[in-house]
């Protein structure tokens, strides 16, 4: 099987400006870009309708597609008080319609969980009554942005996947709502055992159909995220042969850019040795 270019892109941050990303994709080997609209130069209010127009066009010539990654900080999909919701909306929509005018295929947006309460001095305690409310928020707040997406594919990231978010999501996708899911594969994994954890597997595979992103990136040793491939313990050779066959593309979520382009050359050579 040949290797599917236009299906590997990498996580746009540290990059100068929209032009800049597309042009280092373009000619690095990379199919698409995903912009992370926490990054304020990314933020939809920086663009003009003209200037979106000619972002577009400049992706269409250099044959790169556009991905983004919805703004996750201090961005609480399950606030339970209205005000802060149809604000949070509102914020999501501005980016959304930046999404369609670039052509956007995917957009993916991190889940959240009520607090907890502590008791005895244990965390982990929550309220049945808080407990509803919130799961009503954040399945309110998916459906909200899923309406809005118009075309645009909305994939709910396992970050957190807890009990909690889990629930609504079945519940959502139980309802028929045009949900679909993003699978970040290192935070899939329990760390002190090197595997993925069960729960979150099962659910990924309950609804496997519905994964549209998986986003790639490693772990030292004790070390963070977000680092170039082959340094951890996760099993890439796994998941490559689980999601290629798919409607699956990968985004390496790796920081710099360079280390997730030698990441995307070891990939290429781990691709040829499974296909």
């Amino acid at each position: 099987m040949e290797f599917p270019w236009e299906r590997f892109g990498y996580h746009v941050v540290y990059d100068r400006d929209l032009y800049d990303a597309i042009e280092f994709a373009s000619a690095h080997g990379f199919g698409f870009i995903v912009p992370d609209l926490m990054i304020p130069r990314f933020w939809p209010e920086e663009y003009d309708p003209p200037e979106r127009r000619k972002i577009r066009r400049f992706a269409e010539d250099h044959g790169v597609s556009i991905s983004f990654h919805a703004p996750s900080d201090n961005l609480n999909l399950s606030a339970p008080y209205p005000e802060v919701r149809a604000g949070l909306l509102r914020r999501m929509g501005s980016c959304l319609e930046l999404a369609r005018d670039l052509g956007a295929e995917r957009f993916t947006v991190h889940p959240s969980q009520p607090s907890d309460f502590a008791s005895g001095g244990q965390s982990g305690h929550y309220l049945e009554d808080h407990n509803r409310i919130y799961a009503e928020a954040l399945a309110a707040a998916l459906r909200g942005i899923v309406e809005m997406a118009k075309g645009v594919q909305i994939c709910v990231e396992n970050e957190p996947l807890t009990p909690f978010v889990e629930g609504v999501l079945e519940g959502l996708i139980a309802e028929g709502v045009e949900l679909f899911l993003t699978l970040d594969v290192p935070k899939a994994e329990d760390p002190r055992k090197g595997a993925p954890v069960q729960r979150v597997e099962a659910f990924y595979s309950r609804n496997v159909d519905r994964i549209r992103e998986a986003h790639l990136h490693d772990r030292r040793p004790g070390g963070r995220f977000h680092d170039a491939l082959g340094h951890g313990e996760v099993d890439f050779r796994r998941y490559l042969e689980l999601l290629a066959p798919l409607d699956v593309h990968f985004n390496l979520e790796i920081r710099p850019r360079e280390d997730a382009y030698s990441s995307l050359q070891w990939l290429r050579a781990l691709w040829k040795e499974i296909f």
